[in-house]
């Protein structure tokens, strides 16, 4: 009989045949003994069967689970955890590995929290990336202060008290399904509301390996979505980027790079590094655009609530440091808002249903409150508010007020005239310096500061 395991590895398991035996191996490294491996088979159709069920009569530590359908990330980690029985919780998904003494160190300061946030090493591996074969270090305690508006680790990067669960409750099933759904997350602030105590380990746990056909990646669209997409390159001197959209949606590089959509902002009245809020990210161009135009060390949050454009806003700026992705909208409270899906094209997704009267689906999304979030954020002064969040922007800056104050520069986009005329009732303090006009109800207006509009340029 094993011993009884003092820490207990959730391990989730789809299609794994060729890969999940590193992770394995990385398991029988480990220079703690006493662990055991939950691995829960989440109805794999290849040969992931056979090789899991080699792995556990080899070795008693590792206890195997099937799901007849796959469940999803949420659902087969919960059913692992259900079975757990150590004091501590340790992550490893099938196509990443642990560093051999991490699950010692799990054990050895278990006593310094309830949530320990472990650095990783990433190493970049989808065949033509620019990247490939290059690694860097996440340290998610350095972006703890984000943790309410940011994914700040995979679970590759924390390990934690199994009876903690008893106060968060485990993860969210009806997450982790589609693309950019962001189950873990939604965990890890659910340990802060339980009161759990977190604290930073100074070492790595292991090696995440990202992968075209990794476990997050691979997660189908969500119902409704266009799975065609097309890469847009984007050329700036000798510097040429791509950037994956829609198909439907490439249209929206030119409008922006070639036709000036934000065309005109006075840099000179902007701080170094200046910060923007990109409100209604889609899949990254404005934010390209922020990098190259307005300043390379822009500080750029992105807020996009649609989970495929989520992630190909993450992979398309995936290169530029200083960007921070939310996998939410921002609106005038926090709720869950169905996103329709408009027919023509993805950056036409609504939650109006005026503006979108019939749409080929529906997703619920997350919206947090505008105000809420800057705080969280600990902004003092924004230097560019881009918003186009599909006729939710008068909401968002009425919100906002009377943080407004702070904002040198807006760019927000209309969908109607009255809307219009109510986003320049709540700028009072911004005069209007610009505008695209692209039809009778759809334009983009562009405001600066009054204090700063004297001599704009």
């Amino acid at each position: 009989m094993p011993a009884q395991p003092l820490v207990s590895v959730v391990m989730p398991v789809f299609n794994g045949a060729d890969l999940v035996g590193r992770a394995l191996e990385s398991l029988r490294r480990q220079s703690l003994a006493e662990w055991e491996a939950l691995a829960v088979n989440d109805g794999s159709t290849d040969g992931t069967t056979a090789v899991l069920d080699k792995w556990a009569a080899a070795d008693p530590r590792i206890r195997v689970f099937h799901h007849p359908e796959n469940r999803g990330l949420s659902a087969a980690r919960n059913t692992a955890l259900a079975h757990a029985q150590a004091e501590m919780v340790a992550y490893l998904d099938h196509d990443d590995e642990f560093y051999p003494d991490h699950l010692a160190r799990v054990h050895a300061v278990r006593g310094s929290g309830d949530v320990l946030l472990f650095h990783y090493d990433l190493i970049e591996e989808r065949p033509g990336h620019p990247d490939i074969g290059k690694g860097y270090t996440h340290d998610p305690a350095a972006c703890f202060h984000a943790m309410n508006t940011t994914s700040i680790a995979v679970p590759l990067g924390v390990a934690h008290r199994r009876a903690l669960l008893a106060k968060s409750g485990y993860f969210d099933e009806s997450l982790g399904r589609y693309q950019g759904q962001d189950e873990d997350a939604d965990l890890w602030r659910r340990f802060v509301q339980a009161g759990a105590k977190f604290a930073a380990v100074q070492a790595k746990s292991g090696l995440y390996h990202i992968r075209g056909d990794s476990l997050v990646r691979r997660r189908p669209p969500a119902p409704g979505a266009s799975t065609a997409t097309h890469p847009v390159d984007v050329v700036r001197g000798t510097e040429k980027h791509t950037l994956v959209m829609p198909s439907t949606d490439a249209w929206i590089v030119d409008q922006i790079f070639r036709d000036g959509e934000y065309a005109g902002l006075p840099l000179k009245k902007l701080n170094r590094p200046p910060v923007v809020l990109d409100v209604g990210a889609h899949c990254g161009t404005f934010a390209l655009f922020a990098k190259l135009t307005i300043h390379r060390d822009a500080v750029v949050h992105c807020f996009e609530p649609y989970p495929p454009h989520v992630e190909l806003l993450t992979k398309n700026l995936a290169a530029f440091p200083g960007v921070t992705v939310h996998g939410f909208g921002l609106g005038s409270a926090d709720a869950t808002a169905d996103l329709l899906l408009d027919p023509k094209w993805g950056v036409g997704h609504s939650t109006i249903p005026a503006l979108v009267p019939s749409p080929v689906g529906r997703v619920p999304v997350t919206i947090r409150d505008a105000a809420a979030v800057w705080d969280d954020l600990g902004l003092t002064e924004v230097d560019v508010l881009k918003l186009d969040a599909e006729g939710a922007e008068a909401d968002i800056l009425d919100r906002l007020d009377p943080r407004l104050e702070r904002v040198r520069a807006v760019l927000v986009e209309y969908h109607t005239q009255a809307d219009r005329r109510r986003i320049d009732a709540l700028l009072p303090g911004h005069a209007l310096i610009g505008a695209v006009i692209h039809d009778a109800r759809v334009g983009t207006l562009k405001y600066l500061r009054a204090d700063l509009a004297g001599g704009a340029a």
